[in-house]
């Protein structure tokens, strides 16, 4: 087929005007004409729209087994995808074409009312999980009765071996006690996940996120199990678990040393010094303080992630961690002459919590408060009682028929923009790529009141600041 007829192809009203749906594709597959009824058939503007695409990109699971031989002629029924992805029941007919040495492709679609038989959705159904990248199973009466490609690939069984087993025989034994309390498909009703092991037909153990989905009916009672190995993604964060920890502990005695010199020669040497001097021995306290902060973080954030937090409970007074939080950040907030403006009522009862922690929240989220402020700005500072019938006391993770305190720290910086509010709170997510800090401290922020059952959240408006919002529960007295 050469330029001619193409040109000659695209200008026939013929063509333009029939009742089937019609395009010309190349030995590639792409299509060089279409006619104007497949573009409404599929919601397109113009035929122009569909040319120099992949004819089989607009099928759901056309039959082309049989293509590519020459004077070859395919029919059956199909679905197609329109352009808002969604199916069209069609009868195709697909005709292979050979012209000089060239392979064509004449395709025709009408579109009829049938809706895809049962044999064709499940033939789809069975194909996407064959191919899933999840393992997958069903579970009925403690046996596996099904199970994908991928779970035959990750325990190194196969299917036949796999449908005379249960999940239990997969498991490692520290988690067949758990998990058999929760394969009880007459007590599951909503989906559940867990992190599990699972043992190989080698031996190997490959940690993985395990999800049950109970598909109830009169007659059966099935689980549908996802398992997705994770093993390398806990591998990885093993690995940067040990590098903080083994950083932090490395740092911790020279930085030691440094902050010991730089106090020994501001008290004895301070007064023989010249103002450009005290100046940059200040500049290097600060820093020092900061790096302390940061080191600090890392520690903490090490700890989290390796579970090995574990809070002194007790009453604390949230005034007087704040007063121990701004002394320790004085020489910032007078370096940037700073006004703090505290709305504390005079009597707060205490909250429940770890002190050295809750210290740290207030640090925190304090030290970013003065670095994204203005010099000669305000900070606001307010704590106060959460109304019992606020929404935020109704999540899962706040305790029930208790009291909280809520604290509010704002400040007159830049904003953050609203596709962040919820992602700075996330380990090294930072707004400013290239501002200060590692992006750690509002992550162990959220990590801290969480494990006190509180909440934390922010608000910002680009240009008018940003508020930090958290609250803790108050401790109960006993009668």
């Amino acid at each position: 087929m050469n330029t001619g007829s193409e040109e000659l192809l695209r200008r026939s009203d013929l063509l333009h005007e029939l009742q089937e749906g019609l395009w010309i594709a190349d030995q590639e597959g792409l299509i060089v004409f279409a006619n104007r009824t497949l573009a409404r058939l599929l919601g397109y503007e113009s035929p122009e729209k569909l040319v120099g695409k992949f004819w089989r990109e607009f099928f759901f699971s056309p039959d082309t087994s049989r293509l590519g031989l020459s004077k070859t002629r395919t029919e059956t029924e199909s679905l197609m995808i329109n352009r808002e992805g969604q199916p069209v029941p069609v009868s195709l007919v697909i005709t292979s074409q050979t012209l000089g040495e060239t392979n064509w492709y004449l395709g025709s679609v009408i579109p009829t009312s049938n809706q895809p038989s049962a044999d064709s959705v499940e033939w789809l159904s069975r194909q996407a999980a064959e191919y899933a990248p999840d393992a997958i199973c069903f579970i009925e009466n403690d046996q596996i009765v099904y199970c994908n490609h991928r779970l035959e690939e990750l325990t190194g069984y196969s299917s036949p071996q796999l449908g005379r087993m249960n999940l239990h025989q997969l498991l490692t034994p520290s988690d067949r006690k758990i998990i058999s309390s929760l394969l009880d498909p007459h007590r599951l009703f909503t989906p559940l996940q867990h992190e599990i092991k699972i043992q190989t037909r080698t031996g190997r153990e490959v940690e993985c996120q395990l999800r049950i989905v109970p598909l109830n009916s009169d007659s059966r009672n099935i689980l549908l199990c996802y398992l997705r190995d994770i093993s390398e993604l806990k591998q990885a964060e093993r690995m940067r678990t040990d590098f903080l920890a083994m950083v932090s502990h490395d740092l911790r005695t020279p930085l030691a040393a440094i902050k010991e010199a730089l106090s020994l020669l501001t008290e004895t040497g301070a007064q023989r010094l010249e103002e450009k001097e005290r100046r940059y021995l200040q500049i290097a306290r600060e820093e020092m303080d900061r790096l302390n902060r940061m080191l600090d973080n890392l520690i903490e954030a090490s700890r989290i992630e390796t579970g090995k937090v574990v809070l002194k409970l007790q009453a604390v007074d949230l005034n007087q961690l704040l007063n121990i939080a701004l002394d320790t950040l004085s020489l910032l907030i007078t370096k940037k002459k700073l006004k703090i403006d505290r709305h504390i009522p005079a009597k707060l009862p205490p909250v429940l919590g770890d002190s050295d922690r809750l210290l740290r929240v207030f640090i925190n989220l304090l030290d970013n408060a003065i670095k994204y402020s203005p010099s000669n700005g305000v900070i606001k500072v307010a704590i106060g009682f959460v109304d019992p019938e606020a929404p935020v006391l109704s999540e899962s993770t706040i305790l029930a028929n208790t009291g909280y305190l809520e604290v509010t720290i704002t400040d007159q910086g830049p904003g953050i923009p609203a596709e962040f509010l919820d992602r700075i709170f996330g380990k090294f997510e930072r707004v400013d790529p290239y501002g200060p800090g590692i992006g750690l401290g509002l992550a162990i922020v959220r990590s801290i009141i969480e494990l006190h059952h509180g909440k934390v959240w922010a608000r910002s408006h680009i240009g008018a600041g940003a508020s930090f919002s958290f609250i803790l529960p108050i401790k109960e007295e006993k009668q």
